[in-house]
């Protein structure tokens, strides 16, 4: 992984899930972004999960934790 990838438009930051440790696979993370009417949110590329939260630390420590457990690879789309 070089971390050279683009990321997607609205993501502030970005975690690597235990797959994305596991393969090598820089598309299996966890992306924060900051919503336009109510806080910042995080979903996840593997599995889906994601979650919404008005304090911005708060929605960091889910992203983070979420990614250090979650084992999910993103479906390919070819």
């Amino acid at each position: 992984m070089n971390g050279k990838t683009a990321w997607p438009v609205g993501v502030i930051a970005r975690y690597l899930t235990k797959a994305a440790e596991i393969l090598a696979d820089p598309e299996a993370t966890v992306d924060v972004r900051k919503n336009r009417d109510f806080g910042h949110s995080y979903d996840c590329r593997g599995c889906g999960v994601g979650g919404s939260s008005g304090n911005d630390v708060e929605i960091h420590a889910k992203a983070q934790v979420h990614a250090e457990i979650c084992r999910a690879v993103p479906r390919p789309t070819a």
